[in-house]
């Protein structure tokens, strides 16, 4: 059994995953393995993906079934203590998985790192800036901060939390659920991944971040943490926004109630965490207030 295992779900990526393996194997640490599974692609991925001729890399397929309930079959097919996530058209960069991989032995339970942009003409190198595990919770519950596939994470973290669902922004979903069973997440300020962005990518679809905003499950699963952390239950900024039910004053009203807990909650966490707290709250309300005013004008 190694001790990490880099699943990769793929799904029509024939293009670009031979990049992504080879990138993947360059950093991967010893004791390691990659394991693909391609999801019922219709271009050759699997045949481009086994092309590639690294003993240490599995490649899985079968019929369609959607990327959430791939990483489950990946996490089944695999037994590693730890398991690391990388997609099929990003780009490993080196050390990332020695850096992250030290970050467990030291503590955490989960480590990210921060991403370089590349495609459709994105400015490519912002800072890296880390966040510490006391503060991860409360990034969570203004936004996701991190990428997906720059996870690394103890399998029992992952298992314990209930692993991923069927939802719309399973990734989210399960780093809520694991912050609220008390799970130690970082995110290194570390580039560990260039991220390739482009138009026809499912996170850049407006229809597909709204049906996260509606799922009742997600909601949930976010109440429950700001509970833990906050005190008292939430609403996620994002979902007040397209709630029918409230007026925009109600809207307004809800976002001063929970900025007031939130501000509370900030209290013995580093100055720095809570001067960069602060600035994506101030962000996160503007956004609410914007939505809020573009909605009333539509309606008169």
């Amino acid at each position: 059994m190694p001790r990490l295992s880099v699943i990769v779900p793929a799904y029509n990526a024939a293009g670009t995953i031979a990049s992504a393996l080879r990138s993947t194997a360059r950093a991967l640490p010893r004791d390691a393995e990659i394991v693909v599974l391609d999801d019922g692609s219709t271009d050759g991925t699997a045949e481009a993906a086994r092309k590639t001729g690294d003993a240490r890399i599995r490649v899985l397929s079968r019929p369609n079934r959607g990327v959430a309930a791939t990483l489950t079959d990946l996490l089944d097919a695999t037994d590693s203590e730890v398991v690391a996530r990388m997609d099929a058209d990003d780009l490993v960069l080196p050390g990332r998985f020695r850096r992250q991989l030290r970050a467990l032995d030291d503590g955490a339970d989960a480590v990210f790192t921060t991403v370089v942009t590349w495609g459709s003409g994105l400015p490519g190198v912002p800072r890296p800036t880390g966040i510490d595990a006391e503060d991860f919770g409360l990034h969570l519950l203004l936004t996701n901060p991190v990428a997906h596939s720059t996870l690394v994470a103890r399998r029992s973290a992952v298992v314990d939390a209930g692993g991923y669902r069927r939802l719309p922004t399973e990734d989210y979903d399960l780093w809520l659920r694991m912050a609220e069973r008390g799970a130690r997440i970082r995110r290194l300020a570390l580039p560990g991944l260039a991220y390739r962005v482009h138009p026809g990518q499912v996170t850049a679809s407006e229809k597909w971040r709204r049906s996260s905003w509606e799922n009742a499950e997600i909601a949930e699963s976010y109440s429950t943490l700001a509970e833990r952390l906050l005190g008292a239950p939430a609403t996620r900024i994002t979902s007040l926004s397209i709630d029918e039910s409230l007026s925009a004053k109600e809207k307004l009203a809800e976002v001063d109630r929970f900025s007031a807990l939130f501000r509370r909650a900030l209290d013995g966490h580093r100055p720095s965490a809570q001067r960069a707290l602060r600035r994506k709250l101030a962000e996160r309300r503007a956004w609410l207030a914007a939505r809020v005013k573009d909605a009333t004008v539509a309606t008169r």
